[in-house]
């Protein structure tokens, strides 16, 4: 009796929805209508409308005629789920092929290659299905279950896909499932309105689970026969794994993944090699001629200093603030306004320049990872977040050798989520003793667009800077990652001044951004104020994380049509950052024209003539030789632009030094030679 009023229930609910997602695109005809850019006038696209009517007519052909299809296919159930399920791979493949390729492209069309002429790799997506089936198969001994399950998980990926990469710029990547709790803790904040290839994508799926239903429920096996089937399934399996997935097969057939631009991997590759190269990516390689020799050659001329502690060392205060960069650096943008006039008006006191990021329009944690341990995340798989893959024990930091100099405070806020990208357990391994977040903050306290503002981050600041002080002269360390700046920036903003226009280059979008970035130059001008005020000597490091993602449309404007055309090296300005090493006392005034994130805490403690780690000494010459080492590359002292892997660059034996050191820093952990990445001690 309960299982039929469940099934009437779940009828229902498949009635419900399939409705309701037809519903949704008859009233939003831009769906199925091409809108003019100029005038917002619709014009219809035929085929796109009718293929949306007759997925809804089938759909509701096997939903009011279920009973009857049924009985009219009792006799050919069996064959006919059979040979469905044989089509099934190809039917996933193609679901993902068509939802990865509607993702707007965010390189030149040139960069793509079309799957349609590339049989060898269409084979092996469906290959991959069908292992993927398989397993379902092993699992549940159900055809109609596993061939759903397969159809469904590739939609939903491919879905989600859509959003992530409209989100950020980079799609999802294996990397990415270390950071599902922080993606859904900001999930609430983008909009996800759908194109007409994901509603379409989901509607066809719901008229695959109908078809199926009308044949019925069908196992595939008896018991004995399925644990023969499920034997030989698993050594297919295995087979295929250890051809596709852990060896380099698909390397030496020349499919790679782009990790400048993932997309083009999905587009070229398709979704299931896509993930499955992206899968081999997570494991660091072992740099050429890495040794515990080599590493004990090269720190033996990099001793570290003693950590003798006193109460004249500077404070120090660093707050990266989320998405704070100068879209200037990009193209002219032709601003109403300065959107930054404090920070440009800067000279006295301060040291400036250019860091360059390894990430874009997200992966926060790896620019704090470089900035506070001094290694680049150049040996990491794309996405992959330093904090939650590899910051398993203590790591020698700016924090700890702050703490080893005598500093109080050790404190870190991020006025968000504490758990987001394993903070909670990454920033004690740093050496942080105190971590605050969003509870930490007044109930009423100042919000921009519905995240905490910088001024009521400076707030913190100063009452934790007071309480200190109370108690011990000894010099305060505080850091901060910052919310206000997060992105997006499409919905209607709350408690935002709207000063800033871009009257020549209208997007609601980027203006938004730069009110915002209004708002940290005025709050960053308080706090400086505060500061200059103070006796003790303080030094402030300021600099955003990364740049935000903006839309093409809008680059190819200020660019005058030339950002699709940028080459490797022109899209690194997609990557610089304003850094500014502000102080309350006199300090020599330089500028950085380029640095990188992972020199930032050896010029921090260079410059406030700190006891330095030979780990920082290391950096510092290392950056006479190499300026500029991220992710996506790097510039040598001789201005030229080289990948990490590239042999012909005269670098190449220095960073591939500097490699083996990250490798021992983050993987070789059990041999990190002592004296060398943190500071003597007694």
């Amino acid at each position: 009796m309960w299982k039929t009023k469940l099934t009437k229930i779940y009828d229902i609910l498949l009635f419900l929805l399939f409705v309701g997602l037809f519903a949704y695109c008859m009233l939003h005809p831009e769906l199925y209508c091409k809108t003019d850019k100029e005038t917002g006038a619709l014009t219809l696209r035929p085929f796109l409308l009718a293929a949306e009517i007759l997925v809804f007519l089938a759909g509701m052909v096997l939903l009011f005629f279920r009973s009857r299809i049924t009985l009219l296919l009792a006799k050919f159930a069996r064959p006919l789920s059979i040979a469905v399920m044989v089509l099934t791979p190809c039917i996933a493949f193609a679901f993902t092929y068509v939802i990865t390729h509607s993702i707007p492209k965010n390189y030149l069309p040139r960069n793509y290659r079309n799957l349609a002429h590339s049989p060898e790799i269409i084979f092996y997506n469906v290959l991959a299905a069908a292992m993927i089936l398989l397993v379902f198969l092993i699992i549940t001994n159900s055809i109609r279950i596993s061939c759903n399950l397969l159809i469904w998980i590739s939609i939903i990926f491919c879905v989600a896909n859509f959003y992530v990469t409209r989100f950020r710029d980079i799609p999802i990547l294996a990397s990415d499932f270390y950071s599902l709790r922080t993606a859904a803790a900001v999930a609430g904040d983008y909009s996800y309105k759908p194109n007409y290839i994901c509603l379409f994508a989901v509607q066809a799926g719901l008229v695959y689970l109908f078809f199926f239903r009308c044949l019925g429920k069908t196992r595939l096996f008896s018991a004995k026969r399925r644990l023969v089937f499920a034997g030989i399934s698993c050594i297919i399996i295995a087979i295929w794994g250890k051809i596709f997935v852990f060896s380099d097969y698909l390397e030496s057939r020349d499919i790679h993944l782009s990790m400048f631009k993932p997309l083009a991997g999905y587009n070229s590759n398709g979704t299931y090699v896509t993930i499955i190269r992206s899968i081999q990516y997570m494991n660091i390689d072992k740099p050429e001629d890495y040794s515990a020799q080599q590493i004990a050659q090269i720190t033996e001329n990099y001793p570290s200093d003693k950590a003798v502690a006193s109460d004249d060392y500077p404070n120090i205060i660093v707050i990266i603030d989320e998405a704070f960069s100068d879209l200037g650096v990009l193209g002219d943008l032709e601003a109403n306004t300065d959107y930054m006039p404090y920070i440009h008006s800067l000279q006295e006191n301060t040291i400036h320049g250019y860091t360059y990021a390894s990430v874009l329009g997200g992966g926060t944690a790896n620019s704090e990872f470089e900035v506070l341990t001094g290694n680049s995340i150049a040996l990491l798989p794309q996405n992959c977040i330093a904090f939650q893959a590899y910051l398993k024990q203590k790591m020698s930091s700016l924090v700890s050798d702050c703490a080893d100099l005598g500093y109080q405070g050790l404190i870190a806020v991020h006025p968000y989520a504490a758990s987001n990208y394993g903070r909670l357990t990454a920033y004690p391994l740093l050496g942080f003793q105190t971590y605050l977040s969003t509870p930490d903050f007044p109930e009423d306290a100042e919000r921009i667009r519905g995240y905490i503002s910088n001024a009521e981050v400076n707030n913190m600041i100063i009452r934790k800077y007071e309480e200190a002080k109370t108690d011990s002269d000894q010099p305060f360390l505080f850091y901060t990652m910052t919310m206000q700046n997060h992105s997006g920036y499409k919905k209607k903003p709350t408690n935002l001044q709207d000063t800033i226009k871009l009257p020549e280059h209208p997007s609601a979008e980027a203006e938004q951004y730069l009110n915002c970035i209004k708002h940290s130059d005025e709050a960053f001008e308080e706090l400086t104020g505060y500061f200059s005020q103070v006796d003790d000597p303080t030094v402030i490091l300021y600099l955003g994380d990364h740049q935000p993602n903006m839309e093409t449309d809008f680059l190819n404007s200020i660019t005058d049509g030339a950002y699709e055309n940028w080459d490797e090296e022109e899209m690194m300005k997609r990557y610089a950052i304003p850094f500014i090493l502000w102080s309350n006392y006199d300090l020599p005034v330089k500028e950085y024209e380029k640095t990188s994130m992972n020199f930032l805490s050896s010029i921090l403690f260079e410059n406030c003539g700190l006891p330095m780690t030979g780990y920082q000494k290391y950096l510092l010459d290392f950056a006479k030789e190499v300026p500029v080492f991220t992710a996506n590359g790097y510039w040598g002292a001789d201005g030229g632009f080289y990948t990490k892997d590239d042999t012909s660059s005269p670098y190449y034996e220095t960073v591939q030094e500097y490699c083996s050191l990250l490798y021992n820093n983050i993987k070789d952990v059990k041999n990190r030679p002592e004296g060398f990445y943190e500071l003597l001690t007694e």
